[in-house]
């Protein structure tokens, strides 16, 4: 949207370098949805206390849950901003980035039924199979490492084309 408004030309001429301006793009959408999320802990504070007995909730799974949709936020916002560099209109680049998610969430739990001797092999490379693993509470150092590179992929892919413009 920064060269529809023309904004990006102020960007570019402040003392900010590329990854500062994709970092901060970044943050904020985090920070939003973090913001967005916050309120949800009321849910799982009333679920705590009316379970039977009280407490009686799994709070791994839930503090699993909520650390994987910090992952995934992270991930999509990493696609969106890419593909936001990639068109001048936000539909074609919202358009985009909802395909490439889903095409990394279920594209290759598909593709692992065509592949018998390395259906698990395939799996790993999908973003779904490692969201299950956090949600289910096991915080697993792949799982992490696979989010944290796929995210820093896209950013990083996302500073290469804000360069290239």
């Amino acid at each position: 949207d920064e060269f529809n408004s023309g904004t990006i030309e102020i960007l570019k001429t402040k003392p900010l370098s590329d990854w500062q301006i994709v970092l901060g793009k970044f943050f904020a959408s985090i920070v939003l949805v973090i913001i967005a999320l916050l309120p949800t802990l009321t849910y799982a504070f009333t679920v705590y206390q009316l379970g039977n007995p009280i407490g009686n909730l799994d709070v791994g799974s839930t503090i699993g849950s909520y650390l994987g949709l910090l992952f995934l936020a992270a991930t999509y916002t990493a696609i969106g901003l890419f593909t936001s560099t990639l068109s001048n209109n936000q539909i074609v680049a919202f358009v985009l980035s909802v395909f490439i998610v889903f095409a990394l969430f279920y594209g290759f739990d598909a593709m692992s039924s065509m592949f018998k001797n390395s259906e698990y092999l395939v799996q790993q490379f999908g973003i779904n199979e490692h969201f299950k693993s956090i949600s289910r509470g096991v915080i697993d150092t792949r799982d992490v490492l696979y989010f944290v590179s796929v995210t820093f992929f896209f950013l990083f892919i996302t500073k290469q084309q804000l360069k290239n413009e």
